[in-house]
């Protein structure tokens, strides 16, 4: 591999990882504003009444956030392992 495309690729990789950071920092703000959006649900309700309701979908919901975001930092420090010479 050569200077440059190592360098392009560490640009793309710092670049995924600042998006990665604000997604983190943000992304369990789409669920919530998924759930006002569509008007659910209207209280949250704790157990054991919440697997009755709506509500277990936004908790779902931050759950597979969460996850995404884990994901794509795992997915950041191996690419970032693997261009290192």
């Amino acid at each position: 591999m050569t200077d440059a495309a190592r360098k392009q690729i560490t640009q793309r990789i710092a670049a995924l990882e600042r998006t990665t950071a604000l997604f983190g920092r943000f992304g369990g703000l789409i669920p919530m504003a998924i759930a006002f959006l569509n008007k659910w649900p209207a209280e949250v309700e704790l157990y054991p009444h919440w697997q009755v309701g709506e509500s277990w979908k936004l908790f779902m919901s931050l759950y597979l956030y969460w996850f995404a975001w884990l994901a794509l930092g795992r997915a950041i420090s191996f690419a970032k392992a693997s261009i290192d010479p």
